[in-house]
């Protein structure tokens, strides 16, 4: 996972009193090596990952985080800040009712959303689906 910030525009926002703006990247099954700004040197990579080294290089990296060998625990902790284990009782169909994360946790969204943020989410969610109140939107996601 990386957490995205562009610093000067962060630090212009914070001058006139805004904000800065947020970019959280979740990436399934990626490896060490799978991005290139850990892999400087290794020019004859088939693997090329500019935009999202420009990104990291001018903003934080956070890489010194467990992941669950499955996506759902991962995306369940990012969601709710608390370890799989408090969080999903069980990895069986993301619909059931007792998959997800629980409605009476609060999700970052709605912290994100205290601190007078817009919150959007895209791509994968595999955070519970049980009901509306399960999915992004439900959890407090605007979009």
């Amino acid at each position: 996972s990386i957490l995205l910030q562009h610093q000067a525009a962060t630090a212009e926002r914070l001058k006139k009193g805004k904000k800065p703006h947020i970019l959280f990247v979740l990436v399934d099954d990626y490896g060490w090596g799978n991005i290139g700004y850990h892999r400087p040197d290794d020019k004859g990579s088939e693997i090329r990952t500019p935009t999202l080294d420009k990104l990291a290089e001018e903003g934080i990296k956070l890489n010194r985080h467990y992941a669950a060998p499955m996506c759902t625990p991962t995306r369940s902790a990012l969601q709710s800040g608390r370890l799989p284990v408090h969080v999903q009782p069980s990895l069986a169909d993301p619909c059931a009712r007792d998959c997800g994360v629980a409605r009476e946790m609060t999700g970052i969204a709605s912290k994100l959303e205290m601190g007078g943020y817009r919150t959007h989410q895209v791509g994968k969610w595999d955070a519970g689906m049980a009901s509306f109140d399960h999915t992004p939107m439900g959890r407090g996601f605007n979009t």
